[in-house]
């Protein structure tokens, strides 16, 4: 997975959680935090934007998370699309 990645797997995550696949959105929400997880780690600087943008993401990812255990999916893709304006709205081409 790579930063378009990530964009395209929110689209999907929003469209499964309206649709109310919890199980394929479970797996969209562990991929996308496992490459968070991954630019967090690798990332040298913590106030580099990229690892900012990706801590950021992941407090959203995690409100996903929780609302799918209470399998609130109306609440949950709030919450996604929350995450997904975290990842685009940081970018540094968005501030450009």
């Amino acid at each position: 997975m790579n930063s378009s990645g990530v964009a395209a797997s929110m689209r999907d995550l929003i469209v499964h959680l309206h649709r109310g696949n919890g199980a394929q959105a479970e797996t969209i929400v562990e991929d996308v935090a496992e490459f968070l997880k991954t630019t967090m780690l690798t990332g040298t600087d913590p106030d580099n934007s990229n690892t900012q943008r990706a801590q950021q993401t992941m407090f959203a990812l995690d409100e996903v998370r929780m609302l799918l255990e209470q399998r609130d999916f109306g609440g949950a893709a709030a919450a996604a699309r929350d995450a997904q304006k975290e990842w685009k709205g940081s970018t540094p081409e968005a501030s450009a």
